[in-house]
């Protein structure tokens, strides 16, 4: 049975008590816009995607696009990674902007490419039944093939075998999709990769390109100006916290993720 995805942005609302009442309409997760071209974040993003993790655990985000593909997929990403977000989400390419050229496939890849060949493998292309069928969009020639496809007022999305469907904008107020698959909510078995974090006290080595330190253990919330690069070796004991395991460093906290760091040896070895 297809699962219901809600799709918000700066224009919606961001704290737990405006997304609960989505949890009792059915809704199981949430796709938030992130960021835009290559300038534009959105303002609520890190609440939203925060408190949408609290009431669904589940989330994904998405970049609104406008033809620039590896400018924006970098842009894109450095906020993916700021924002703490693991190799497990979805990630998704909106593309729709009245800016772009007629064909848009070949940049379109450029962008996914990006993402692809830094871990994430979990990608989703939108865009509207019209620019699949034109060709403006060729999903044959997608580097990865799953579609997010927006048609209001029909009993379909209109296009063969699509991932998910956009089928309203107007879901109590929102944007609503059905996801066939698990595609676009991350329910897929293949999707789903649990985090696993190192339990270790000793010297530890950044496997990501960077890795910001935090204050406090809660690191969406208080940000220090220290960013270990990749190759960076740090000693860290690791703290457990309701969320799992974080690293202490002399700095500050850092993420105990085995996709962002290596462990290398117990501390007085």
């Amino acid at each position: 049975m297809p699962s219901k995805v809600i799709d918000i942005s700066a224009y919606q609302g961001e704290s737990t008590l405006y997304l609960h009442p989505f949890k009792t309409h059915g809704v199981k997760s949430v796709m938030v816009k992130l960021t835009e071209g290559t300038s534009y974040l959105n303002p609520k993003a890190g609440s939203q995607v925060t408190n949408a993790f609290k009431v669904f655990g589940l989330v994904g985000v998405y970049h609104f696009f406008h033809g620039y593909g590896e400018a924006e997929a970098r842009y894109f990403l450095s906020y993916v990674h700021k924002f703490g977000l693991d190799k497990s989400t979805v990630l998704a390419i909106d593309v729709e902007a009245q800016d772009l050229p007629w064909s848009t496939t070949h940049q379109v890849n450029v962008f996914l490419k990006y993402l692809i060949d830094h871990g994430y493998k979990h990608v989703i292309t939108y865009g509207s039944a019209s620019w699949f069928n034109s060709g403006r969009i060729k999903r044959a020639d997608l580097v990865d093939k799953h579609i997010w496809v927006a048609a209001y007022g029909t009993s379909q999305p209109g296009v063969a075998n699509a991932n998910s469907w956009q089928y309203t904008d107007d879901f109590h107020g929102v944007d609503c999709s059905l996801d066939f698959d698990g595609s676009l909510s991350g329910t897929k078995e293949d999707i789903i990769v649990k985090p696993v974090d190192y339990k270790t006290n000793g010297l530890y080595e950044v496997t990501a390109d960077k890795l910001c330190a935090y204050r406090t253990k809660n690191k969406h919330l208080i940000k220090r100006r220290v960013v270990f690069v990749k190759g960076s070796r740090v000693y860290a004991k690791a703290v457990k916290t309701k969320h799992g395991y974080i690293l202490k460093t002399a700095v500050g906290y850092i993420s105990a993720r085995t996709d962002y760091v290596k462990f290398l040896m117990k501390a007085g070895d």
